[in-house]
């Protein structure tokens, strides 16, 4: 991200660049911006003026659910929010330029996912790898691995896309049944274009 970093004026801009495009049917508020981002809130305060006063963002009104504390009932709050303004002139070309410049380094992918454990095999697919939609875009194979590890990785790296990264962990037994069988799951991955980043199963022998 460094060299689009450069290019829009700080790292995070280009996160809620691409939040906004490759969601634009979606309203923020500053609170799910500073959560989905990860950015600070002063951070978040001051890319989202830039961007209002680009003309790649506006205002708008709408109604989130709150739940108050100490209490369970939900609540619809009237809130502030932006969305990714559908007259910008440049929609489409940003849009592709933000997409071909999605380029997560497979270091970077790995050290991520250090706290998860020891992975066995990863595989990454769908735009991670500028694919289309195929239903999974990575596969995680490992035993024993944090739940809490892989959340707080995925959290990272949905922040650096803008968007959801859907993907799937099994143990290696399960992985290895999976692929005899030729289960759904792994095939929607391995039969069709995916990168191979770690494989101590052999999974191509």
């Amino acid at each position: 991200m460094e060299h689009l970093s450069k290019l829009f004026g700080s790292p995070a801009r280009v996160k809620l660049l691409r939040l906004f495009v490759f969601n634009a049917d979606c309203v923020y508020d500053r609170d799910s911006v500073i959560v989905s981002a990860r950015i600070t809130p002063e951070t978040a305060s001051k890319e989202l003026a830039a961007l209002a006063r680009a003309g790649v963002i506006s205002r708008k009104t709408f109604y989130k659910e709150v739940v108050r504390p100490g209490s369970r009932e939900v609540k619809k709050r009237k809130t502030i929010g932006w969305q990714f303004n559908q007259k910008y002139p440049y929609l489409e070309a940003l849009s592709r330029f933000l997409r071909d410049t999605l380029v997560l380094s497979h270091t970077d992918i790995k050290k991520r996912l250090r706290g998860a454990g020891t992975i066995k095999f990863l595989a990454l697919a769908g735009f991670l790898i500028g694919e289309k939609d195929n239903g999974i875009d990575m596969l995680i194979v490992g035993n024993k691995l944090s739940d809490k590890g892989l959340q707080n990785a995925m959290s990272i790296l949905e922040a650096e896309c803008g968007q959801e990264i859907r993907y799937a962990v099994l143990s290696v037994d399960d992985y290895r049944f999976r692929r005899r069988v030729r289960d759904k799951l792994v095939r929607d991955v391995l039969d069709y274009p995916h990168v191979t980043i770690v494989d101590k199963v052999g999974s191509h022998k």
